[in-house]
């Protein structure tokens, strides 16, 4: 073995090692950074028109169905909330169907420092408190069902009614149109929240906005990335010098003819 394959083997050897020790150390920063600082949502949706929610009864009505002046009504307790349709369906669909396009009513629940499953198992058993909210998402007023400014996600307004002693509790919140590693706009929806979380029920899977989380956990790697990439591209670079040369050698041995 001649000095230059000696040192492309020496180096492959420590970028394979530095890129499994780089690799290592970033799945733990990830890993902690994700424990540490993302948060855990439990969501369940309410199927019916009709419940209770800690007691209090809730009952969901339709006001001219099918018609351009369709409305809902939620009775909850001595509370109504009139809504209109921003998105009709047929409104012949069973139970809250016809609404699942704009409009969802979901039991939620939060957390930090533990996994989705522990938090459900923490809602089931009663230790973590359940919300309960209506979310509902608004095209660019004045767009018809169907035509291109329906689907001009931009001018998407995002609704919440949160349930809260026997009256509701209003936000609203704009699609959020920055790049997920950024803060929002003012008035846009706030990432990794429960109302970004919600939003993602009434907004067309290939629509939905990037939670800023991932790129959170991204910038968590820290040197680790590039040192991986380096490793990397030392690596295959040595290889290349370590097997090149007998390949070479192959092939004039195989060229040569007996004198």
């Amino acid at each position: 073995m001649n000095m230059a394959r000696r040192i492309a083997l020496g180096v492959a050897i420590l970028s394979a090692s530095g890129l499994g020790f780089s690799v290592y150390t970033m799945a733990r920063r990830v890993a902690e950074h994700n424990e540490r600082e993302r948060k855990v949502y439990f969501f369940k949706e309410i199927l019916k028109r009709d419940f209770e929610y800690k007691g209090v009864p809730v009952h969901i009505t339709d006001i001219n169905p099918g018609t351009p002046d369709w409305h809902i009504n939620v009775a909850y307790g001595p509370e109504n909330l009139r809504l209109r349709v921003s998105i009709p369906g047929n409104p012949k669909l069973p139970d809250l169907v016809a609404y699942n396009d704009w409009l969802r009513i979901l039991l939620f629940a939060e957390a930090r420092h533990m996994t989705g499953a522990t938090l459900q198992e923490k809602v089931d058993s009663g230790e973590v408190p359940q919300r309960l909210a209506i979310v509902t998402r608004s095209p660019l007023p004045g767009a018809e069902p169907g035509k291109w400014q329906d689907v001009w996600k931009s001018g998407w307004a995002y609704d919440f009614y949160e349930f809260d002693n026997g009256q509701f509790k209003h936000e609203r919140y704009t699609y959020p149109t920055g790049k997920p590693n950024r803060d929002p706009k003012p008035g846009q929806l706030p990432a990794d929240t429960w109302q970004f979380q919600a939003a993602s029920a009434v907004t067309p899977q290939t629509q939905r906005p990037s939670n800023r989380f991932t790129m959170d956990g991204l910038n968590a790697t820290g040197w680790t990335l590039p040192a991986a990439a380096w490793s990397t591209m030392l690596l295959l670079g040595s290889i290349a010098i370590v097997v090149a040369p007998r390949r070479r050698t192959k092939a004039v041995a195989q060229n040569e003819t007996p004198g």
